[in-house]
């Protein structure tokens, strides 16, 4: 068996070599990096200079909503890459994708239904040019610093989705992918 294959790779290379007098020839650049791993990302409130995952929009009278599509409490957090050199950014730009589940309309994050939650309002999130941000889309590109320090602005709202808000927990879990292009 291993004669025919080493026949079968000669003869191969008998017909290559016969054929490549007529190929026209080229270079292939090959270019890129091995990298230690992820860039690091933290989550941040520019109010205090927390650095966590929980963003705490605290807590609002439900009377507080007089009709649909109000929004209250804007809370502002911040994704950070602390050094876009350590990373290996170079003239990049990035998008976010939030997922999570949306309220009825797909425009907002619902709040995690509970036996005590909340009831006839969601989540919303809006970019630093204040556009909102639907669940499981992707945001606009922010640009990234490639020497120092990047900052993604973003807030969070609590939104009436009915014309009556009943009083609950309203919180809701929303993960995020940061995709540098």
């Amino acid at each position: 068996m291993k004669k025919s294959v080493v026949a079968l790779s000669l003869g191969l290379l008998t017909l290559t070599a016969g054929t490549s007098a007529f190929a026209n020839t080229g270079t292939l650049d090959f270019e890129g990096r091995i990298t230690a791993g992820g860039c690091p990302i933290e989550i941040v409130n520019p109010g205090d200079g927390s650095v966590g995952s929980t963003i705490r929009l605290g807590d609002l009278p439900a009377s507080q909503f007089k009709s649909v599509g109000e929004e209250y409490v804007g809370k502002r957090f911040e994704l950070v890459i602390r050094d876009g050199a350590a990373c290996g950014l170079a003239d990049n730009t990035a998008t976010v994708k939030f997922a999570g589940t949306a309220d009825p309309t797909g425009d907002y994050f619902a709040v995690t239904p509970t036996s005590d939650g909340a009831k006839g309002v969601a989540i919303s999130l809006r970019d630093q040019n204040n556009k909102g941000v639907k669940p499981n889309s992707v945001t606009d590109a922010f640009d990234l610093n490639n020497t120092g320090e990047t900052r993604l602005p973003f807030d969070a709202y609590y939104r009436s989705t009915a014309a009556t808000v009943t009083a609950g927990a309203a919180s809701a879990t929303v993960s995020f992918v940061l995709d540098i292009i």
